[in-house]
């Protein structure tokens, strides 16, 4: 029933333009409300800017195990569709149609085009946002708040699980998002660009475009350009 839910996502929005709303800080320099009249999807904790930037994605995509054992009961309140790791299913309720479980496999293609088989999870939540949209059929993807720049106490080790002990999380839009005592995943900047070459590759080789509209993100692998030139 899982694999038939989401194999109708299958090029349901062929040659449409959806916007990825990561979660930086850069956020908070940009008026969101415009993705009322957007498809747009959101990675992990975004519905904390809901209510204060007046906006909700279309879907959310969450696959981190550290995320979901932490915060699965307020994604469980949030009621649009959502993309969750397989893995974590047993904290969700199934019968809830507004979820979607994803295996996710680090082996076989390094870019998953079905999502109704599995994805390669890689280094970071948007190269897994990435295959969705690509297995919906959009034809360019807009990219914000992927801001690339983090601030870790564990600037060597990435990929370690890491006890926030700081009073205000500095690395995302909200100060909470990590709040202290929680656990979080250090970030792998340079397996992200690696990854992230490999989608804009498979977007390019078909004629699709990933964009990336990040007020002063630090991500040099995609196209840049002005949010501006992509509302209407």
């Amino acid at each position: 029933m899982n694999k038939a839910k989401l194999e109708t996502y299958k090029n349901k929005y062929q040659g449409q333009t959806c916007f990825l709303v990561a979660n930086g800080p850069s956020l908070k320099k940009m008026d969101l409300k415009f993705l009322k009249d957007e498809i747009s999807f959101g990675l992990n904790r975004i519905y904390l800017a809901y209510e204060d930037m007046k906006f909700t994605n279309d879907y959310l995509v969450s696959i981190n195990g550290l995320v979901l054992s932490q915060f699965n009961e307020e994604i469980s309140n949030i009621k649009i569709p959502k993309f969750l790791n397989w893995e974590n299913r047993g904290l969700f309720d199934k019968s809830d149609t507004s979820n979607h479980f994803i295996y996710k496999s680090f082996f076989g293609n390094s870019f998953g085009k079905d999502m109704s088989k599995s994805l390669n999870p890689a280094a970071t939540v948007t190269y897994a946002a990435l295959q969705i949209i690509y297995y919906m059929g959009f034809s360019q993807v807009v990219i914000i708040g992927m801001d690339h720049n983090f601030q870790t106490k564990k600037k060597n080790r990435p990929n370690e699980t890491e006890v926030r002990d700081e009073e205000e999380d500095k690395n995302h839009f909200h100060p909470n998002y990590f709040p202290k005592g929680s656990k979080w995943e250090t970030p792998d900047l340079i397996s992200s660009e690696y990854f992230y070459g490999i989608a804009r590759e498979m977007f390019e080789k078909d004629n699709r475009k990933i964009i990336d509209c990040t007020k002063g993100g630090k991500c040099t692998v995609f196209i840049k350009d002005d949010i501006q030139n992509y509302i209407q």
